[in-house]
């Protein structure tokens, strides 16, 4: 198994309320760079975890689990969200879902 696709875990800057401007301002935002293993999960198995199927549903898989906090993972410039999450031993095994996905 080839952990060769880069993924960003990315942790949104802070919020906050400028009064002068009267407008919310959003901080810098981190994003960290990863290389995993990326499929898409098959109807079968959503429907076995989830009871449900999404056709944009994907397993992410790490050699390393990634431990420090984060808003979202970005692949190929596309968002998403995590919907579960193992760790078996050291590595991490995510499933995510694109955001605005049906």
């Amino acid at each position: 198994m080839r952990y060769n696709i880069p993924l960003f875990f990315v942790k949104e800057g802070r919020k906050q309320y400028d009064p002068d401007l009267g407008i919310w301002t959003t901080g810098e935002s981190v994003r960290t760079k990863k290389y995993g293993n990326i499929t898409h999960m098959s109807a079968e198995r959503q429907r076995a975890v989830f009871g449900d199927v999404k056709s944009d549903r994907y397993v992410v898989r790490l050699q390393r689990a990634y431990t420090k906090a984060y808003d979202f993972i970005e692949i190929d410039g596309k968002v998403y969200t995590v919907d579960a999450e193992r760790c078996p031993s050291s590595k991490q095994s995510l499933v995510v879902t694109e955001n605005g996905g049906n």
